[in-house]
């Protein structure tokens, strides 16, 4: 993959990242304290998408980077835990991060009913922040290489 691949892949994984979070807060209302099954499913689904592109971004920049990241048990967190210690993602973000690929691994796993709305809502509260924080690490670490 050259460089400009890498960029392209990068925008275009950003893009449908941006557009799981906007169809994520057309569900979200802050006001609202329930929300039916069907409503928490779809946003469940939605945090789960965006944080798989992130995911995506990292793990193809890491291997541009001629990092080695293998399809093993623990790849998901090789992969965050990588991009933290090159620089790519800051300490904080990484750590919201891991949260975010905490719920991942539960989703996958769990029946739907079984995932609680109060474990969901501070993931959602700070999406659009996340997202944007991503971007502008992606964006910079691009520039660098």
């Amino acid at each position: 993959m050259t460089l400009d691949e890498l960029k392209q892949y990068c925008s275009g994984e950003l893009q449908n990242i941006d557009r799981i979070v906007k169809e994520l807060y057309a569900f979200y209302k802050p006001e609202k304290t329930e929300y039916t099954l069907a409503e928490e499913a779809a946003m469940a689904t939605f945090i789960m998408n965006a944080y798989s592109g992130i995911e995506n971004v990292l793990k193809q920049m890491l291997l541009y980077d001629k990092l080695e990241i293998q399809d093993s048990p623990g790849w998901h967190e090789k992969v965050l835990r990588k991009a933290a210690e090159i620089g790519i993602l800051p300490p904080e973000l990484f750590q919201m991060l891991s949260k975010y690929l905490s719920f991942r691994n539960y989703f996958i796993y769990s029946y739907v009913f079984n995932i609680k709305w109060e474990d969901m809502k501070p993931m959602v509260d700070v999406m659009k922040d996340v997202a944007g924080q991503i971007r502008s690490e992606v964006d910079e670490y691009l520039q660098t290489i």
